[in-house]
Order: C-alpha cells, then structure tokens, then sequence
C-alpha cells in the first residue's frame, strides 16, 4: 500500500511539473523579446510628449513594423542621428528610427528596405518673386544646424546659410524678412506651416534640391531581427497603410470648403449673387434708356469716348470724311485749321490745306500727297489703325493716329511728342558721341602703350650694351654699381610688364564681342604651354569639363592670370594647383585651388581692387582686377574661398554652352534618385 501511494505521489508530481514547464513556455511565447531603439526630436517624425512617452510618424512605424515582426520596442532618447549611430555600434540599442540611408550609415548596421524618402526643398515667403535657386544667389538661407537640410543650404552657390536649432526658429524670420528663403525635408516642414497656419503665405520652389531614401538599420549583431523586419515592410508597410499613417501625422492642406470662413464667403456670395442679378436687370433696363438717349446724342457721346481714350487734340470725321466735332485740345494746336473744319471740310481737304500754307513739315509734291490720302482713307475704311509723326515749323512734333470709331465715324488723335522726340535725339547723339570717345581711348591707350613701351625696350637694350662694353673694357665695377645696374634692369621689365597690364585691363570690356563654344580641357592645354609652368608644380585638370560660351582670347588670360598667381605666391618649392569645374543653374563654375600659404578672409575682398599687393612677390597688382573686370562683363562673377589651414579657391561663374543648358534640365526631369557620393549638392547627415 505504502508502495503505491508513493507511485501515485511520484506521477502527480510528474505531471505537476510538466503542467508549470507548459504554462512557463506559453509565458514566454506571450512576452515577445524586447529590441531597443533611440530617437530624436525631429516633428513631427518622432518627439518626447508631455507625459513623457516617445510619439511621431516614425516611431508609430517603427513600433507596428517591430511587432509585426514577432518583437517589442522600448524607446531612448538622444540628441542627433550622429549619436544614433554611436548607440548602434556600441551595443547600447538595436535599431535606429527612420534614416536617411547614405553610404556611410549603410557601412554602419543592416539597413532595411527603403520605407518613404527625404524631399529637400527651398521655401520663399508667398510675396516674394523669387522663383528659382538659381535667384537666391548673395540672399540670406536658413537651415537646422547639423541636419541633412544645412548641408544642402551650403551647397546653394554664393549665399549665406545662417544656422538655427529647431524648424520652429526658422519660421519667424522668414515671415518678417530677416531671411530671405530656408531650405527644409517637404512633409514635415509644411506639416509644421499648417499647424502655425501659414502655409498659404509661403511658397516652395521647384524642382527639389534633392531625394532621399529613408529606412530603418539594425545593429550588425542582429541578422535573425533584420530578416524579421525585411518580412514585416514586405506585409505591413504598403502604400495604403504608409499613406494613411503620414496624413494621420502630417496632415494635408485643406480643402476651400474646409475653411472655417468658407459659410461666411458662401453666404456673401449667396447675397452678392443676389444683388448682382437684381443689378443686371436694373442695367438692362438703364442701358436700353441709355441706347434710346445715345441715339439722340450719339455724335456728342462718340466725342466724349474719344476725349476718354486720349486727352489731346481730337477731330471725330462722319461716314462721309467730314469733320463733325473737335475739341478744345485741337483748337489749340492748330487753331488756323478750326475754320476750315467749320465749313465742313474732308479729310483729304484737312490734310492738303495744311500741307499748302506749311503747317506741316513735307517733302511730298501734291500728286504724292493725294495718292497717301487716299491711301489712308481706304485703310480707314477698311478698319485699319493709320498712324504716322507729323512736324510742324515751329519745332513741335506729334504723332498722328486714325482709326474706325463706332459704325459710322471716325477718330484722328494728335498727341504731342516733342519733348520725347527731342530725348530720342539727345540720347543718340550722346550714344554716337560716347562710341566716337571710347574709339579716341581705345586708341589713346595702344598709341600710350607703344609709346611707353619702346623707350623701355631700348632702355634695357641699352643697360645691357653698358654692361657688355664695361666687360669687354675688361673694367671692374664696384658690387654697388653692378646691383644698381640689375636694378634698373629690373625697374624697366617690371615698369614693361605694367604697361601691357594696364592696357589689358582698359581693354578688358571690349575683347569679348566673338563668343564661342568650347571645352575648357582643350585650352588649359595650350594655357600650361604658354605659361612654362615650373617642374617642381602639378598641375590636375579635371576631365570632361562642362562646356562654355564665352571670347576664348579672354578665357585664356582669365585662367593664365589665376594658375600663374597660386604658383607665384606659393610659400613652397613644390606644390599643387587643381582646376575642376561643375553646371549650375546655367552658368558653368570653374574652380582654381592651390595648397600655398592662403589669403586672410579678411583680404578676400581687396585682392580684386588695382594696384592690389599683399606680398613683396613681383608683379602689378593688375591680374586679379583684370579678371574680375573680364568675368563681370561675361555677365558672370569670382569669388575666393579658404580650403582650410593652407591653401584658398578662386570660384569663376561664366556662360555655359547651351549644350550643358539641355543636359541639367534633363538631369532636373529624371525621376531616379541622385548618388550622394557623386552630386556637389549631395547630403553625408541629417
């Protein structure tokens, strides 16, 4: 007995113990493993609520994709994506929020599919009449400090990019006009528009700066949670539900009849509506009275429309050419003609009585007059508008206008233009007398410059036949004499050198009337040739350069003048200087870099000015005005930049070929995604 109530006490606890194991495994089946995920205050993507918990587009997303895949997510918050990033390698989570999936996050963790992408854009308050990136240039950006969105301000050329911490910041300047544009990811900076209610009073330029892919990355040492989440995106994140989620959180622009003051317009409209049809029939009525009245005293109205159209002299003619009304203007102007009018006179009688007592100036006989009014009257008649400048003796000058008025009548207008006739005159006199003194100075300059030019060559010739006669003499000059010697030399190369410069640069407006189209490459060869550039100096010219439009004489003085001045005022025996060039915006921007001893921020301005002169190195100081002269009348513009501890870049903009014109509008067109690695204007962070 005793033996089997220990049997039976050994199989209840048996089965006990299976019983607790089964409900710790259906325990475990019902709590998910917890993954860990980070994110920052980006509205409305993801942000900290007032009660503290994690909210926003991309948490929601996160959290549903999470347990679709089987998981729990707990939520950390941190600063910026760079600290994301951080976390990730670190063990310290095990998955990242929505980011931008650039190369260099790829490198760091397991990126998911793409889920949506990133549309940068640039925003103008509604008033203003920019209307593409390319107006922006020297205006003021604002952008988010350390987002994808100050990186693609920066790569907007010669602009000002000002930094603030949050989007909210930027809104107020751009209202009041502290800025003049910022650039901002579409959805959720037009979602933050609508909830200050302002997105009718801000505009957004088109195309987009650029497109980018979004999506979740996974800790590296979590393949198994990876493919969990690849299955989740491929069941769950459709276009449906990822359309229905991003209008919960960033909303849409509302419809007219959403409006709160849309009942209020209906109504008005309802009772202007209204009115308007009450208006109508009063106006009909009013407007057959008027026709009744108009056919009493339709010459009288016919004169009062023409006086309305033009307040000049006036002369209404009827269907037989006779004069039936003038006004007081007409009177004034050529009172000698009144009596003639009053006697009923025609146009043609009009025109050859004040031609024969010389009112008007005319080289024509009586044939060719009446042959002209004829003319006239027949386009008259036709319908058409006869308009020709009519000179009196006395100096004044007016311009003659007749055309149809109403069924039966006719209009001739004379409007006194003198003052503008005399204008026209002044200002092509000048015009001629301006070209006739730039081609005294043009010549002035080329005379000065040979002038100037040869007693300094036979100034040098001359030291040079001294110092031979002196040797040949077998004479030994004393060391002060012979450094006197080299330095007169020298004062009539340089003073040589400052001839010919000065002259390029007073012809530099007038060496540009035969633009052509060619590829910078080619000529940077012949530019290296001709200048015999030191050994010790590379020179690395980008291939494939955009083609330009510009005078190729002028191009080659341009880019000599700016390789010659990174070798000449080079601190070093060797160095580099790298020539490279990209499109924007119709314009091809050429870049000449040099790894010398830099220009102070300070000077970057002055360098352009004449006579400019930072260091001893010889030279005029003309080099630089010249090519900025040069460029300015390209219609193009230079502008230098630091490129860190050593070295500075002169940016030059000049006319692309049309040719670069029509592959960026194709570029802009496409619909692919950019390779950030490849495009100026590619974004690295968020």
């Amino acid at each position: 007995m005793n033996s089997m109530l220990r049997l039976i006490q050994a199989m209840c606890i048996l089965l006990l113990s299976s019983f607790s194991a089964c409900l710790l495994s259906a325990q475990q089946a019902d709590n998910p493993r917890i993954l860990r995920s980070v994110y920052a205050d980006f509205y409305p993507y993801s942000y900290t609520a007032e009660d503290g918990s994690a909210r926003g587009y991309s948490i929601d997303l996160t959290r549903q994709l999470v347990k679709q895949a089987g998981y729990e997510v707990q939520f950390f918050a941190a600063d910026n994506p760079h600290q994301f990033l951080d976390m990730l390698e670190a063990g310290q989570v095990d998955l990242t929020p929505l980011l931008a999936l650039t190369p260099a996050r790829r490198a760091v963790g397991l990126a998911t599919s793409m889920l949506g992408q990133y549309e940068l854009s640039v925003y103008v308050r509604g008033d203003r009449e920019i209307t593409t990136v390319a107006e922006l240039s020297g205006l003021k950006i604002g952008a988010v400090d350390g987002a994808i969105t100050f990186d693609a301000a920066r790569m907007i050329p010669f602009v000002e990019v000002v930094a603030y911490q949050t989007e909210e910041e930027i809104l107020l300047p751009l209202m009041n006009g502290e800025l003049d544009a910022v650039v901002g990811v579409a959805e959720p900076f037009e979602a933050r528009l609508r909830a200050n209610f302002i997105k009718d009073k801000v505009r957004r330029l088109k195309p987009s700066l650029t497109v980018i892919p979004y999506g979740l990355i996974v800790r590296r040492e979590l393949p198994q949670v990876h493919s969990a989440l690849e299955k989740a995106i491929a069941h769950t994140a459709t276009h449906e539900k990822l359309t229905a989620l991003q209008a919960h959180w960033f909303g849409r622009d509302r419809r007219i009849f959403e409006h709160p003051w849309f009942r209020s317009v209906a109504m008005i409209v309802g009772g202007t509506s209204m009115a308007m049809i009450a208006l109508g029939i009063y106006a009909v009525r009013l407007r057959r009275r008027s026709a009744r009245l108009l056919a009493k005293n339709g010459e009288n109205q016919l004169l009062i429309d023409a006086l309305d159209q033009m307040r000049a002299g006036v002369v209404i003619f009827d269907r037989a050419m006779r004069a039936v009304h003038w006004n007081k203007g007409f009177e004034a102007s050529f009172p000698s003609i009144v009596p003639e009018l009053r006697k009923g006179a025609t146009i043609e009688k009009t025109c050859h009585f004040a031609y024969r007592n010389k009112l008007a100036v005319s080289s024509l006989s009586r044939v060719e007059m009446t042959s002209m009014t004829n003319r006239t009257i027949e386009g008259l008649k036709s319908g058409n508008t006869e308009q020709r400048i009519m000179e009196t003796p006395q100096g004044a000058t007016f311009e003659l206008s007749m055309f149809r008025l109403g069924t039966g009548h006719y209009a001739a207008i004379w409007v006194d233009v003198t003052q503008l006739h005399q204008q026209r005159e002044r200002i092509a006199s000048q015009s001629h007398e301006l070209t006739r003194k730039n081609e005294q100075l043009q010549t002035f300059s080329a005379m000065a410059a040979h002038d100037l030019k040869a007693p300094l060559v036979q100034q040098t010739a001359l030291l040079e036949f001294i110092l031979e006669d002196v040797a040949d003499a077998q004479i030994t000059l004393p060391p002060e004499a012979l450094e006197n010697f080299t330095t007169l030399t020298d004062l009539s190369c340089r003073m040589s050198h400052l001839v010919s410069d000065l002259l390029n640069y007073a012809k530099a407006d007038n060496d540009l009337s035969q633009p052509d189209c060619f590829s910078p490459n080619a000529r940077l060869e012949s530019i290296q040739k001709l200048l015999g550039t030191n050994s010790h100096f590379n020179i690395v010219v980008a291939p494939d350069m955009p083609a330009v439009r510009v005078d190729p004489r002028a191009f080659d003085m341009v880019l000599r003048n700016l390789i010659s001045n990174g070798i000449k005022h080079h601190d070093r025996l060797h160095g580099q200087i790298e020539i490279k060039a990209f499109s924007v915006n119709g314009m091809v921007v050429i870049v000449v870099c040099d790894d010398g001893p830099g220009i102070d921020p300070e000077e970057h301005e002055a360098v352009f000015e004449p006579f400019c002169r930072l260091t001893n190195v010889e030279g005029t100081g003309l080099g630089l005005a010249f090519v900025k002269k040069t460029v300015a009348a390209w219609g193009g513009a230079i502008s230098i930049r630091s490129t860190g501890e050593r070295g500075c870049a002169f940016e030059v903009s000049i006319p692309a070929s049309p040719v670069n014109l029509v592959t960026l509008k194709t570029e802009l067109r496409s619909n692919s995604i950019p390779d950030i690695g490849q495009v100026r204007r590619g974004i690295s962070t968020q």
